[in-house]
């Protein structure tokens, strides 16, 4: 590790004084809560890791502030992804001899172009050989008072680490040395929500699992506790602790009990932060929201007193041993929440978004719209904004986007990268006036650990020339009209959420075969809710809403009609089908039958109570007329309402009705006969007795006479 003064060779150390420096500089940037890093412009890396190409990164101190006087302390890091050893190769930082322009500047200059700007070495290093699948650093330091840092202006200063020899790469980064003057106020608002999912809400498992210690639904209040920033939190997450009454992890339990007791401003994203944009321009008039969640509560589970964390009033009254269920309103408490306040995806809005929410204000609170920057046709000079009267707050996408970046990144090297981006946006975002304050968002995002998350705020908390401030000061600057940009609408996303919808109003009319169609309805709504989470895209979103389709027509196949062919021997019998049930409630439906013949009378209508998940037996009285032959029955369920239910049904009935009268004559014949029979071997057997008596009574005579005589 070596410094240049003013662009000179290095003068060359004592072996010991490299060392201790070299260990200064590595202590330094692993105990930065937040150490700024940058990574080269190379290609993505490919699934196969021996073709994967090394990635070069840079980590100024101290989140790529650097103060007058300051030492410059950089981190590089060379992380070897492939299967070959890469040699060791010389290393060299520069500096930008003048500060980048403005913000479309620093843009260009973190994606990889370097064109037109001047560098001035100030420091070289040497990168040890990296074998595969490992990674090597090497640090810079630079002093204050070194004539390349010396006596600088302030501005966002353009900083590029370089390598030759085993390989050539470069990372470009910036440092930031703040100007003094006013502060400008910065709010940032946090998402509070869990990853995307197609069920309707979370399971008591997952539920354990987010709220445990080391979850990310802790780690996301870890994050937010004891700063100013505004909770945007999914009323999902509370509904599913809610639902399970005192069946709820403890671990979510103590979670809902702490984000109520944040004093943290907040307000409600939709349920399971779905796609605003996408439904108004489906054509939807307003959002959807959802509807019951009566369907995921178990009786058990609410027969006995719950904490009333789990189950804030008001709650349905029910007698001693009753289960008493909390209503919708009270399942989607997030506690005092800023109302009418919404959220559409970045950069999806445009003018119908904004009408059609901006209508759904009241006196009492008007609409209000958090809006990126780039979905404008200016850079606004201020947060607080109209659009066509409608109150909008205007994010900072360029800072939102790499804040966003740095708090999805675990790594601390690429973490860092982020956060130098974001302290140079936040240098060009800055008015140094308290009635133009910026706002900047962490955008929604999944598996966000406790220390990115905290690194990330504590970047802004600390930022030069800003003070923290809250969205609620934000909407009470002053505001100014802006224009939006034309938005590529996304055509795909609006088909599906008319896909959804209509399929949600087939399950509506098929509901009605049961007591409560909220069961069913209910839970249809927030499956689509979830469905139509922002945080689907591409083809996993395309593949959420092909799978909830499916499962929706499975739904719908759920009731049917089990039958055979029948034969009918008498003039009348009952057909005796089967109902199918696969849902876990039971239903009320109609069996109607229409015979195509005359030669057989069906009865029209049968009314059916089938029993939960079971199959039930069903007996529809049949009367044949004089004809014989093959009649077929049509069958078909239907609600009470009259909703056609499952796929209609045909069966053969082969009607044989004078087979009854041959039997009948049969049967009589036989009747007849066995009785001829039984009658004459009675007499037949009498006549036998009584001519055996006569008989016995003859010899009786004659052997009296013969004794007579010989006395």
């Amino acid at each position: 590790m070596t410094s240049l003064p003013s662009g000179s060779p290095a003068p060359r150390r004592s072996l010991t004084r490299r060392l201790l420096a070299t260990l200064a500089v590595a202590a330094i940037a692993v105990g930065l809560a937040v150490p700024a890093a940058a990574t080269a412009a190379t290609p993505s890396p490919t699934a196969s890791a021996s073709t994967a190409p090394p990635v070069l990164s840079a980590a100024p101190a101290g989140n790529g502030i650097l103060r007058p006087g300051e030492t410059l302390a950089v981190l590089s890091t060379l992380a070897n992804p492939g299967d070959a050893t890469i040699s060791s190769s010389a290393a060299t930082l520069s500096i930008g001899t003048a500060p980048l322009a403005d913000d479309a500047a620093l843009t260009r200059w973190l994606s990889g172009d370097t064109s037109g700007v001047a560098v001035q070495q100030i420091a070289t290093g040497t990168l040890d050989a990296t074998s595969a699948a490992a990674q090597n650093t090497v640090s810079f330091t630079v002093p204050g008072t070194d004539p390349s840092l010396a006596g600088r202006a302030a501005g966002v200063y353009p900083l590029l680490v370089q390598t030759t020899g085993g390989t050539s790469l470069q990372a470009p980064t910036v440092v930031v040395i703040p100007a003094d003057g006013a502060t400008t106020p910065l709010a940032v608002v946090v998402p509070i929500t869990a990853a995307p999912r197609t069920s309707g809400l979370l399971t008591a498992s997952e539920l354990a699992d987010l709220t445990a210690v080391d979850g990310p639904l802790s780690a996301q209040l870890d994050a937010v506790d004891g700063t100013l920033a505004t909770l945007a939190v999914d009323p999902a997450i509370p509904a599913a602790i809610r639902v399970l009454g005192s069946a709820a992890p403890p671990t979510a339990v103590a979670w809902l009990q702490r984000l109520l007791s944040l004093p943290n401003d907040r307000f409600a994203l939709q349920f399971g932060d779905a796609d605003l944009s996408a439904q108004i321009r489906a054509g939807l008039a307003t959002p959807l929201a959802p509807t019951s969640l009566r369907s995921y509560m178990t009786a058990a589970d609410f027969t006995q007193p719950v904490a009333s964390v789990t189950t804030p009033s008001p709650t349905e009254s029910a007698a001693p041993g009753q289960p008493s269920f909390p209503d919708l309103a009270a399942l989607l408490d997030i506690g005092s929440t800023d109302q009418n306040v919404f959220w559409p995806a970045t950069a999806s809005v445009d003018a119908g978004v904004i009408n059609a929410l901006g209508a759904l204000g009241t006196e009492s609170a008007a609409a209000r719209m958090l809006v990126a920057s780039r979905n404008l046709a200016e850079t606004p000079t201020t947060a607080s904004a109209t659009i066509g009267g409608v109150s909008t707050l205007v994010y900072d996408a360029e800072v939102s986007s790499a804040l966003t970046t740095a708090a999805a990144e675990n790594d601390t090297a690429r973490r860092g990268a982020a956060l130098a981006a974001a302290s140079g946006h936040l240098a060009f975002a800055r008015t140094g006036t308290g009635d133009r304050p910026v706002l900047a968002v962490l955008d929604r995002g999944t598996d966000r650990s406790r220390v990115s998350l905290r690194a990330t705020l504590g970047a802004l908390a600390s930022a030069p020339g800003y003070t923290t401030s809250t969205l609620a000061a934000i909407e009470a600057a002053p505001a100014t009209e802006v224009t939006l940009a034309d938005a590529a609408p996304d055509a795909v996303r609006a088909a599906d959420v008319s896909a959804l919808t209509a399929d949600e109003g087939t399950i509506d009319r098929f509901a009605t075969i049961l007591d409560e169609p909220e069961l069913l309805t209910g839970r249809e709504r927030a499956e689509v809710l979830q469905v139509l989470n922002v945080a689907w895209t591409g083809d996993a979103a395309r593949k959420a809403v092909a799978d909830h389709r499916a499962a929706t027509q499975t739904t719908l196949d759920s009731v049917g009609i089990l039958s055979s062919d029948f034969r009918l021997v008498s003039s009348s019998a009952p057909l005796r089908p089967w109902v199918r049930n696969d849902l876990p409630w039971p239903i009320t439906v109609v069996l109607r039958a229409q015979p195509d013949d005359v030669r057989l009378r069906v009865q029209a209508s049968t009314p059916i109570d089938a029993q939960a998940a079971a199959n039930t037996r069903v007996e529809v009285p049949v009367e044949a007329r004089i004809a014989n032959g093959e009649v077929d029955v049509a069958m078909q369920l239907y609600s009470p309402t009259g909703e056609p239910v499952g796929a209609r049904q045909s069966v053969q009935v082969e009607v044989r009705a004078e087979w009854e009268s041959i039997g009948l004559i049969v049967i009589i014949a036989l009747v007849v006969i066995f009785l001829g029979i039984g009658v004459l071997r009675t007499i037949t057997g009498r006549r036998r007795a009584r001519a055996a008596e006569t008989a016995a009574g003859e010899d009786a005579t004659e052997s009296g006479g013969e004794q007579k005589t010989d006395a």
